[in-house]
């Protein structure tokens, strides 16, 4: 029966670069696909949210790293293994509420001044010039600034491990093309943070501050505190969203250069329009390709028979373009309604931790450019890097007139 299901051309570097024709094409034709490595991929926005949010699929446990070749022991393995992506029932609800009670003491609302300080500081700096690096000068630093800001750790505190994490894309290891060079260089990188961040975990136990570390550090409930690898991962896991926030925030650059009448539209009244382009772009390009699930049990599902714990991805590309839930789901249109939402973020009880700060920052950032730049194009062609996890652009340079030029 599986051999009837159509295979996504995972292996041709064209299909990464627009695999949306694809996705359409199948989905006329047929309920389910399936990736190079066997597991199915629902093709329609309701199997694909109904196996994301409910409880017959769950996520993918640290088996999913060791199908790429990490083993027990090493620190990618150790670190994973912590994380509260892997964990199901109470022990999932315990950890994350931890998350939840400390993410809570910063209110979002309260920050937007803030990303749109940044923003335009970073827009100031390159304001003489009439080309932007968008990933060198925008989309990577402000995320990262702002994440410091709201939780109150200084640059020279995350400096050590920056420099480590800088080497490699850690989401990488969870693509179909994980090699023993990138194995070595994320087991290397995690340990170095890991080892950083535990330091300051330190510092905070002698030095509490009003802090995102030492709200964590000093919480307890009736099981006690988190473990000293929960406290590891799930400040690593907060911090480290940030690099997912660059992707979409190139993404929403790339498509508003490529839709000079959005652009337009979204300038004429960047209050109004900012939660629409944000969604949109979210929903037109999600930065993580796939979510990792599992079958809970012994079940039928979209028609096939699966064994228990066998694996599913769910590409988000696929669901996010369904034309039963979008109307011409293949225009980029800033005009939807923005609370008919994709499914970048998860559904269910791993809905992504960080959503309404990548949200807020993706709102006043996208704004502010707009705001700052009178007329966009292109200044290249930009490729989607292939076989990684991450929807990445090699490099986007925009060409632009400002309202001073």
């Amino acid at each position: 029966m599986r051999e009837a299901i159509p295979v996504l051309p995972m292996a041709d570097p064209d299909y990464w670069q627009d695999p949306y024709p694809v996705f359409r094409a199948l989905r006329e034709q047929h309920r389910v696909a399936q990736n190079e490595q066997g597991h199915v991929v629902p093709l329609h926005w309701q199997d694909a949210a109904w196996a994301v949010k409910g409880t017959d699929f769950i996520a993918e446990g640290i088996e999913v790293l060791e199908r790429r070749g990490f083993k027990p022991g090493d620190p990618m393995h150790t670190w994973r293994s912590n994380a509260i992506g892997v964990m199901e029932g109470e022990s999932h609800r315990r950890v994350r509420s931890f998350a939840t009670g400390a993410l809570s003491k910063r209110n979002m609302d309260s920050i937007r001044p803030l990303i749109r300080k940044h923003a335009h500081a970073l827009l100031d700096r390159a304001s003489g010039e009439a080309e932007l690096d968008v990933h060198r000068d925008f989309a990577s630093p402000l995320p990262r600034l702002v994440m410091m800001d709201f939780l109150g750790i200084g640059p020279d505190e995350l400096s050590g491990s920056f420099a480590a994490m800088s080497r490699v894309n850690i989401v990488d290891c969870f693509g179909p093309r994980v090699t023993p060079e990138l194995r070595t260089a994320a087991n290397e990188a995690i340990q170095k943070s890991m080892d950083h961040v535990a330091g300051l975990y330190a510092k905070r136990r002698v030095e509490p501050r009003d802090d995102l570390l030492t709200h964590l550090v000093q919480a307890k409930d009736e099981q006690g505190a988190l473990s000293h690898g929960e406290l590891i991962t799930l400040f690593s896991t907060i911090f480290g969203s940030g690099a997912s926030t660059t992707s979409v925030l190139a993404s929403g650059i790339l498509e508003l250069a490529r839709h000079p009448e959005q652009a337009a539209l979204f300038r004429s009244d960047p209050e109004r329009w900012k939660r629409g382009v944000t969604e949109e772009t979210l929903r037109f390009r999600p930065a993580i390709i796939a979510i990792g699930q599992k079958s809970a049990v012994a079940q039928t599902a979209f028609g096939i028979p699966f064994a228990k714990e066998e694996p599913i991805a769910v590409v988000l590309g696929a669901a996010n373009r369904d034309p039963v839930r979008w109307d011409d789901p293949e225009r980029f249109d800033i005009r939807r309604d923005p609370s008919n939402m994709s499914l970048t973020f998860g559904m269910g009880a791993h809905f992504c931790l960080g959503h309404a700060m990548a949200r807020a920052t993706l709102d006043e950032a996208l704004a502010c450019f707009i705001e700052r730049c009178e007329e966009i194009a292109l200044a290249n062609e930009p490729r989607w890097i292939p076989f990684v996890m991450e929807n990445k652009l090699d490099r986007l340079v925009i060409r632009r007139r400002t309202p001073s030029a």
